[in-house]
């Protein structure tokens, strides 16, 4: 059940992106809270005009790579028939309050800070996004570093830098990290710095800031793949990432990037949706820091809405109809599937404490977003374990805690599942549920008629 390549496309430069933009994924509407008249925000400071000039992205020499035959990998063994449980209905009667374990942590003033967008677990700690600053969670309270901004966030990075594209894609500035009113500052780079202004009007998008072993951050685009060296802007291009050329014609791609810190690799997935799932010119490539790879791999042409890193240095790749383990080291892949007779998407994989991962599929009957399945999968034996079934509109998330325990968000309940069992733990209407560095669960929910900051501590 393994795939060995035995050759590699260089194609150019350092690469990759962040996460899927799907066009017909539904967004859970959050709670409306009164606004307040925004603050202007600070001048961002343009870079030094000394800047060179860009010039094209440099292109490393490219080896002409040698035609091998693939294998063919062996099917996987069909897993053992399982009971499948279903969440605990909701009851009737009025809900008894969270336990204390779920812990309400500090308010969310919608007067002061804006209406709640997005919760980011990054550097290490919480940052909160709103319609009108952004803050960071220190202690029990949250410390404003923008009062205001203008455009959207695309990343913070390891240093706390917070990273906005204007809003026509002709720029990105950066916030230098320290709070407002503690000295920080704007720069702001454009052509001269390197930066190439994006051309798709309101389905532009900016998204990334991991940092590879170099300390470089990454970010996708809704056009290419993009690094920052300190100065300037390097660009790289689907077709140098060696991606074949596709034709767009209602909807376009969708590129994400995942940078593999124990491998030193940097991953960029492309998918390209239509109305009912994924559709042709799905690709999977990966940069080592001198070259792009994957031309010749079991992803090559394949969409991966997720690509994850676990705690053994595996990177797991799903795609639509397999789960794809690859290890750096061998450069060897090997597959895992469910037994089903139609076709599905995996959207979303969480590597366990003890080599099992919890999986979430959709299946593509038609079209895949109607339901999502959670199985539970033992990789030593390829048994996946139907853990239970949702509606795609309940806006469910699937998380695992510090301790590798998972828990099920949907439509006012959480669950805490053991041993393969949903327990309804709480009544709760958890939203922006994220997981820190340090294995700890926030979430926002109501509390004493506002939106608060919630987090877990198990007892």
């Amino acid at each position: 059940m393994s795939y060995h390549p035995r050759s590699v496309l260089p194609i150019t430069l350092a690469a990759l992106v962040a996460l899927l933009a799907m066009a017909c994924w539904p967004a859970a509407t959050p709670e409306p809270t009164a606004t307040a008249a925004a603050t202007a925000p600070p001048t961002p400071a343009r870079a030094p005009t000394n800047t060179p000039t860009p010039t094209s992205t440099p292109i490393p020499p490219t080896l002409t790579p040698t035609a091998t035959p693939t294998r063919t990998p062996r099917p996987t063994r069909t897993p053992r028939p399982t009971k499948t449980p279903q969440p605990t209905p909701t009851p009737t009667s009025t809900p008894a309050p969270p336990p204390s374990f779920f812990r309400p942590v500090v308010p969310i003033d919608a007067a002061a800070l804006g209406t709640v967008e997005e919760l980011r677990a990054a550097d290490g700690t919480l940052w909160l996004i709103t319609d009108k600053v952004v803050a960071r969670l220190t202690d029990t309270a949250w410390n404003v570093y923008l009062p205001a901004y203008s455009g959207q966030i695309a990343g913070i990075d390891a240093d706390s830098r917070i990273w906005v594209a204007s809003e026509n894609g002709d720029e990105i500035s950066v916030w230098d990290g320290a709070p407002f009113g503690n000295g920080g500052s704007w720069t702001t780079y454009g052509v001269d710095a390197g930066w190439i202004p994006l051309a798709n009007g309101e389905d532009d998008y900016v998204r990334g800031g991991q940092r590879d072993r170099l300390g470089r951050p990454w970010f996708a685009t809704s056009e290419d793949v993009r690094v920052f060296d300190g100065e300037r802007w390097i660009v790289i291009t689907q077709d140098d990432m060696g991606m074949e050329a596709v034709s767009y014609e209602d909807w376009g791609p969708s590129l994400s990037v995942t940078v593999s810190e124990s491998a030193d690799q940097v991953w960029v997935s492309r998918c390209v949706w239509g109305a009912i799932g994924p559709v042709a010119g799905g690709s999977v490539r990966w940069f080592d820091g001198l070259t792009w790879h994957g031309a010749d791999s079991p992803v090559a042409s394949s969409c991966a809405p997720m690509i994850r890193e676990d705690n053994a240095g595996y990177v797991w790749v799903g795609t639509s109809n397999t789960l794809w383990r690859y290890e750096p080291r061998s450069g060897s892949w090997a597959q895992f599937k469910p037994d089903l007779s139609s076709a599905f998407l995996i959207l979303n994989t969480l590597p366990g404490s003890s080599g099992d991962l919890w999986v979430s599929i959709t299946p593509c009957g038609g079209s895949c977003f109607n339901s999502v399945i959670l199985y539970h999968v033992s990789t030593q034996d390829d048994t996946w374990i139907k853990v239970l079934e949702y509606d795609w509109y309940q806006y469910p998330r699937v998380i695992l805690d510090a301790a590798a325990t998972p828990w099920f968000f949907v439509e006012g309940r959480v669950y805490q599942i053991v041993d393969n069992v949903p327990e309804l733990v709480a009544h709760l209407d958890a939203r922006l549920v994220v997981v820190d560095g340090a294995g700890r669960v926030w979430f926002v929910a109501e509390h004493e008629d506002q939106d608060w900051l919630w987090t877990i501590d198990p007892q």
